[in-house]
């Protein structure tokens, strides 16, 4: 065997860094490309946990607003604007349906242009004063409001359901077979629809054995204040035999100051707890205009 070179061996060694700093170079890069590729992945997956707001809940709206001319376009604007997210609305012409078959022309020019979205769930308002109120009255309210599509000769003058107001908190056999049979009538009248959507309002969580006498509940309908105090004491998550998807929140006469990051937070809890949610700034006639926030409040709902 032929001995190497001094030079033959100082250019083995050269060729010998070369490959192994080539390597090491090597290795460097595609270590680069991977924290590249993972560290933002990482990053955003990090942020959108920190920023997610829980499960979706849809926009309840208690749309006590007379429909004048352009009085119900805020509520239309948030609709046009988050077409995925669901709102459920309900409306209120005269304490009820009012005293005729049909509704006035203001109601009659701007309800079908609510039902025309496929986003809205409308509601027919029907109050049963704690389940104390002559059921033949109700009755007659809520086959008022499901002959509207027939009267009018126009099926997009229609609600798909019936909120009854003034629900019973305490528990009664009586008034869990009063309310049963005005549900039942819901969901067999044809002018509601293949489903009739029933919600029952006592304002506060009721005895459970009347949750399943109705799709949703309003199982909160106060202040800011309150909902915070029942919040802080979970009332809600505690209630027996019912999942958010049957509850929904009211909260009003929220301080101005809730906003932005507060607001967002109230937003967040509330959502973890309920389905169905209205929040308003206003602490007078808070369901009869649209307050301030009430934008703000959407794009959350939405976020």
């Amino acid at each position: 065997m032929t001995a190497m070179t001094s030079e033959e061996k100082h250019v083995s060694r050269r060729g010998c860094l070369k490959s192994k700093w080539a390597r090491i170079l090597l290795a460097v890069l595609v270590f680069i490309v991977l924290c590249a590729a993972i560290i933002p992945a990482v990053v955003v997956t990090t942020l959108r946990k920190k920023n997610s707001m829980g499960p979706k809940s849809k926009v309840f709206v208690p749309l006590y607003v007379y429909p004048a001319p352009g009085a119900w376009t805020p509520l239309e604007n948030v609709i046009s604007a988050h077409p995925d997210v669901n709102f459920t609305v309900v409306i209120n012409p005269g304490n009820g349906p009012g005293p005729n078959s049909l509704p006035d022309a203001n109601y009659t020019r701007e309800i079908p242009v609510l039902a025309s979205y496929t986003n809205v769930r409308l509601l027919g308002y029907v109050h049963t004063s704690y389940a104390q109120r002559n059921i033949s009255l109700v009755r007659k309210d809520i086959e008022t409001y499901a002959a509207w599509p027939t009267e009018s000769s126009n099926s997009d003058l229609a609600v798909r359901g019936i909120f009854f107001d003034e629900a019973p908190q305490q528990y009664s056999a009586q008034s869990l077979t009063y309310l049963q049979n005005l549900t039942d009538l819901v969901k067999e009248l044809k002018g509601f629809g293949s489903n009739g959507f029933v919600v029952h309002n006592p304002g506060a969580v009721p005895d459970s054995r009347y949750l399943a006498s109705a799709d949703s509940t309003v199982v909160f309908e106060g202040t800011y204040n309150s909902f915070q105090e029942r919040q802080g004491a979970n009332l809600f998550t505690d209630i027996p035999d019912s999942n958010r998807t049957q509850l929904c929140a009211v909260i009003h006469s929220v301080p101005d100051t809730v906003e932005g990051s507060e607001l967002r937070g109230l937003v967040k809890e509330s959502r973890k707890v309920v389905d169905e949610l209205y929040i308003t700034h206003l602490s007078t006639d808070y369901y009869a205009s649209f307050g301030s926030k009430w934008t703000e409040f959407v794009d959350l709902m939405a976020a």
